[in-house]
């Protein structure tokens, strides 16, 4: 087994900005810092980005979460998670869209949003019993109201042996939100025409 796996799952530091790249510089005051872990624990979406002999190579995974780590997993015919293997660097952006903003300008429209970009390792996992625990806890978080044997059988070794599982082991991330309403030029004037307002997703 590989010794990171080994560790108890609850080891490191959290994941937090570090050098100049988890640096935010455009809209700095929607950095929250402190929000990192919750952000990755409640994402939908893991877009994993690494470079092939000079050429970027992204994918979108669903992933599970744990104390600086982002498992991601699937077939071992995938390119990204065979690339995984050998520890090279990482990039990862986790989003999830909260409301579209309407605004009485055409350059006012935003989103308000939750997001994350993190960076690291990854590496593959191999044994068995630890692709079954990682894999039960990322079907449980997307599906909580399911479990074995009631609601669908559980893999079988056979499965997890075929199965590709990446632990991306986080060195540093960074959070960034918006949580506001319309803030165009003109959306707070009410004898401007046009309409503004922030519609949930």
């Amino acid at each position: 087994m590989d010794d990171r796996t080994a560790r108890h799952p609850a080891s490191g530091p959290a994941p937090g900005p570090r050098t100049d790249r988890t640096r935010i510089r455009r809209h700095a005051d929607r950095a929250v810092p402190d929000r990192i872990e919750e952000f990755l624990r409640t994402g939908s979406i893991a877009h994993v980005a690494c470079v092939k002999d000079g050429e970027p190579r992204v994918i979108p995974f669903l992933y599970h979460y744990e104390a600086g780590h982002i498992y991601v997993h699937g077939s071992p015919g995938n390119a990204t998670l065979r690339l995984l293997r050998d520890g090279r660097s990482v990039a990862v952006a986790i989003s999830r869209l909260v409301a579209l903003v309407a605004s009485k300008t055409a350059s006012g429209h935003s989103a308000n949003y939750r997001s994350v970009i993190a960076y690291g390792r990854g590496r593959q996992i191999a044994d068995v019993a630890e692709k079954r625990r990682i894999l039960e806890a990322m079907t449980a978080r997307y599906f909580p109201d399911r479990a074995t044997p009631n609601d669908y059988a559980p893999a079988t070794d056979d499965d997890l042996i075929r199965m590709e599982l990446a632990d991306i082991e986080i060195d540093e991330a960074s959070a960034k939100m918006r949580d506001a309403g319309p803030a165009g030029p003109h959306d707070s004037e009410p004898d401007f025409p046009g309409s503004a307002f922030v519609r949930p997703i």
